[in-house]
């Protein structure tokens, strides 16, 4: 399985990129990630059903359930396995609320797009499941990373899956993670940073854990969400930025609130010029417009 996982992640690298659209050009890169992160990934839950993935696997009923929907619809369900299928099930079912991953494919193609010079340090204020690590790690280059998460338990996974990427290949660049929250300034980082880029939380919109690391549980009003999270944030991610830096950010509204109105005011109001609203298309799901904007903002 690791000589597997190897190349497919050797692969990627190799592998020459059309940056001037978002289609997913290699799918099968996902299969590194969830080696890495799939038990975090089952334990999450979003709003968008009732149960989380784990939850359905360690209930007899809700697993049964599951399994019996799945045998009813095999025009939908045509995987070579019930652990495949069961999977796509989590994805396309309202009865589960599954967290997604911002895809490596389209992570790679927005640094080669964005910043397309040897040696950009990109900084991810928002880690998660190691989608945009992998993909700036995996470009020829040479990126250097830096990212937050304040997540204990998902921190040290990344730690171990950066450990895992800087041996699989002989990368040239730097990488450094912090085990904080992006609202918390870092010194060190001022001026540095050629690109900011995430898929932040939506509020209380996924739910990672109910550790008291999450901003939403620090700050369970989304106004007070909004000042106290997403306001310093974008004020760190300023002062980090070099003159004529870019930062970058994946959103989607949700019913209760329109983040990305939200926080194009926010990043106007503490100095970036919005350059681009892009569109990013998502895998198809039965309970969202599976389309999220891209803004692209810039340090003038």
């Amino acid at each position: 399985m690791e000589s597997r996982l190897e190349d497919i992640r050797i692969g990627f690298y190799k592998k020459q990129l059309d940056v001037t659209n978002f289609s997913i050009e290699n799918r099968n890169i996902s299969k590194v990630l969830n080696h890495f992160f799939e038990d975090l990934i089952y334990r999450a839950k979003s709003k968008n059903g009732k149960y989380s993935p784990q939850d359905v696997i360690s209930s007899d009923e809700l697993l049964s359930s599951a399994l019996s929907y799945i045998d009813q619809h095999r025009d939908f369900y045509q995987q070579k396995s019930d652990v495949a299928n069961l999977r796509d099930f989590f994805f396309s079912s309202s009865m589960v609320g599954k967290v997604t991953n911002f895809n490596p494919v389209i992570a790679r193609k927005i640094f080669e797009r964005y910043v397309p010079f040897h040696g950009a340090t990109i900084f991810d204020y928002s880690c998660g499941f190691g989608s945009r690590m992998l993909g700036a790690l995996s470009s020829k280059f040479n990126y250097n990373y830096i990212g937050v998460e304040p997540y204990d338990e998902l921190y040290q996974r990344l730690l171990i899956f950066l450990s895992w990427i800087t041996r699989t290949l002989s990368i040239q660049s730097e990488s450094c993670l912090y085990n904080l929250g992006s609202e918390i300034f870092i010194p060190d980082l001022v001026g540095k940073i050629d690109l900011s880029f995430s898929s932040p939380p939506y509020f209380n919109y996924e739910t990672y854990t109910n550790s008291s690391t999450q901003s939403y549980i620090r700050y369970p009003k989304y106004y007070e969400w909004l000042e106290n999270f997403v306001v310093e944030t974008v004020k760190n991610i300023y002062v980090y930025t070099k003159k004529g830096g870019l930062h970058l950010v994946n959103l989607e509204d949700t019913k209760k609130i329109r983040l990305i109105d939200d926080w194009i005011k926010i990043a106007l109001a503490i100095g970036f010029s919005l350059e681009q609203v892009e569109e990013i298309r998502t895998r198809r799901r039965t309970t969202n417009k599976n389309c999220n904007k891209l803004l692209v903002f810039k340090k003038k």
